[in-house]
This record gives C-alpha cells, sequence and structure tokens, in this order.
C-alpha cells in the first residue's frame, strides 16, 4: 500500500482557479437571491403604504369632512372634501405621493348607487353614494439589475428593464352630513 504523498508542485499550480471558479458559482445566485428579496420586499412595501392610504382617504370620506371643519383647524385648511381627501392620502402614504404631484397621482371619484358605472362630474359628494379613492400611475424601478426582462423587439437579448406600475383602490358609501351641516363643499 503506498502511503499518502502530498500533491505535487505541477499539481498544486494547475489546480489553484477551482476556489475562485466554485466561489462564482455560489456567489452569483445568492446574490441574485438576496437582490430579489430586497426588490420584492421594497416593492410590497410601496404598495401596502399605498393601499392603507387610500384605506385612511375613505375612512375620512364617509365622515363627510374638510379639513375646515376640524378642531382644532390645521394650518393650511383647504375648503373642498376632495382636496381634504387628497391630503389625508398624501399624509398616510409614507411620502410616497403628494397631492401637488404632477402628473396627478391621488384620485377622487363620486359613483350613484344606482348607477355605479358612471361617474357623477359635479356635487357627487351626497350622502349615500360611492366614494372611490385611488392611486395611480406609480412606478417602481428595480433595485437590482437583475431584474427585469428578456425581449427581441430592438436586439436579440435586449434587457427590457421598465419599471413595475401599480394601481390601488378604495371604495365605500358615503354616510350623513355631520351634526350641524347641510352640504359639504365637492
Amino acid at each position: 500500500m503506498a502511503a499518502n504523498q502530498p500533491p505535487s508542485l505541477k499539481r498544486r499550480r494547475r489546480s489553484g482557479g477551482n476556489a475562485i471558479i466554485e466561489s462564482a458559482f455560489t456567489l452569483i445566485p445568492t446574490f441574485a437571491l438576496i437582490f430579489a428579496f430586497v426588490d420584492f420586499g421594497l416593492m410590497l412595501y410601496r404598495w401596502s403604504s399605498l393601499q392603507n392610504a387610500v384605506r385612511a382617504g375613505v375612512r375620512y370620506a364617509i365622515t363627510m369632512q374638510t379639513e375646515a371643519t376640524q378642531v382644532p383647524p390645521p394650518s393650511s385648511p383647504s375648503s373642498s372634501q376632495t382636496a381634504s381627501i387628497k391630503n389625508i392620502v398624501a399624509k398616510n402614504s409614507m411620502n410616497i405621493v403628494t397631492a401637488t404631484d404632477s402628473p396627478q397621482h391621488i384620485f377622487v371619484k363620486f359613483y350613484s348607487t344606482l348607477d355605479p358605472d358612471t361617474q357623477i362630474m359635479a356635487n357627487g359628494n351626497k350622502p349615500g353614494n360611492i366614494v372611490e379613492v385611488s392611486v395611480q400611475n406609480i412606478s417602481f424601478g428595480w433595485l437590482a439589475p437583475l431584474s427585469g426582462s428578456y425581449s427581441s423587439a430592438v436586439a436579440p437579448f435586449f434587457r427590457d428593464s421598465n419599471p413595475v406600475g401599480f394601481q390601488v383602490f378604495a371604495l365605500d358609501i358615503l354616510g350623513g352630513f355631520p351634526v350641524g351641516v347641510s352640504s359639504v363643499p365637492e
């Protein structure tokens, strides 16, 4: 039986790159998974923050209040209900959207319960109507360069890294006017 001999110097020189190649085959998929978790986690965070913001806007809308009727009054009161709802959504959106964004991202629409497919364009904020608060046209650009898809629209293996767009909606039926109030400006 032959004794265990150490590898020769020639063999050690030829096998020196194995560790680098094995590390690359291990680290690249590991970092891809880490980036995917971060990307999807941030996208889910933005979506859930905006969903909670529009829910808060709808909860505020069904009380038929405006910021001017709150006690204590805010520093810059708004006289219309729609502007007040947009401000509430912006306050609850974790600074993802603002009420003054251009192009506009926060939308408030009113519908009749008798015809819920047709939007009421004027004076829709009456008790019993449906209010829909939405945040639309929000894009999320991927952080990691590994995200995206390949298409052959421009050239073979062209990487399309367009941001993902999403929209969130919430709606409810408007309640009655607050005590002592007979109308609220839209």
